[in-house]
């Protein structure tokens, strides 16, 4: 998607105490902001709806308004990407380089994964993006466009579950750091958003049942066939959960490492 946003634009070299208004100093900079696909294939569209842009080199240089968040905005025939926090500006006359984070909230470089993702919000916001570009704005006057794709720094886990017996449950995701993650549900299925990795240096497990109204819970680990999660990628399993009454009345169930089985890897 490309959108046109306004930013102030003004030299390194002046005191930035305030924003100049000079017509000459005001640009209009073209950002494409998409979701790059882990293995390279098309960029989807950017759907979400706030963004954070910092402009390191002013950043490094200790200059104000280096940094702003643009909100989307789709109340015209086209969407477009409006400055609605802070204001960004450019350091003419030398490259420049910029960062943009998604959420907004974020840092660039470490992400602190929301451990609730029960409704389509709260599992946006764990969708962790970033992206780098780097531009020179050789005048106050030509402007180069400057171009984001933001690529997705997280892993996508669906869950598919089937039970046999009678069994209520509570579901939950299990992170490389062994957080529990609250899942979004629709009906049996299962989704949330995991840190991208190698999970095999642990348990494996990334999955927790507990069923309601008692202590038992049980661990579903991995196949053999996998490893961990690649950055951009969803995973899919199927997982059978068999809930026997056995004499006692207990309940007893198979949690066997093969009933977390693997259906399917597709890009997010």
């Amino acid at each position: 998607m490309a959108a046109l946003l306004p930013l102030f634009i003004t030299s390194c070299n002046n005191d930035d105490a305030n924003v100049t208004t000079a017509p000459q100093q005001e640009q209009i900079v073209t950002i494409s902001a998409g979701i790059t696909r882990a293995e390279g294939q098309t960029t989807d569209v950017f759907s979400y709806d706030k963004i954070k842009v910092i402009n390191v080199t002013r950043q490094g240089k200790g200059l104000p308004y280096s940094q702003a968040v643009f909100t989307l905005d789709t109340s015209g025939t086209t969407a477009t990407w409006t400055m609605s926090e802070g204001t960004l500006l450019w350091c003419a006359g030398m490259e420049n380089t910029f960062q943009a984070v998604y959420p907004a909230t974020a840092d660039y470089s470490s992400f602190t994964v929301p451990t609730d993702q029960s409704t389509q919000e709260k599992l946006n916001s764990a969708d962790w993006m970033t992206g780098e570009a780097k531009a020179t704005l050789n005048n106050l006057t030509n402007a180069s466009p400057l171009n984001i794709n933001l690529t997705r720094k997280m892993a996508m886990v669906v869950v598919e579950v089937s039970t046999t017996g009678s069994i209520g449950y509570e579901f939950y995701f299990i992170t490389n750091g062994n957080n529990l993650i609250t899942p979004n549900k629709n009906n049996s299925t299962y989704q949330a958003i995991l840190p991208a990795g190698d999970y095999s240096s642990g348990s494996k497990a990334v999955v927790s049942i507990k069923e309601n109204n008692t202590q038992n819970g049980e661990k579903y680990f991995l196949p053999s066939n996998i490893s961990g999660f690649e950055a951009g990628k969803k995973y899919t399993f199927n997982l059978t959960i068999d809930a026997n009454s056995s004499s006692g009345g207990a309940s007893t169930r198979s949690a066997a490492p093969d009933n977390l089985t693997l259906v399917s890897v597709d890009p997010m």
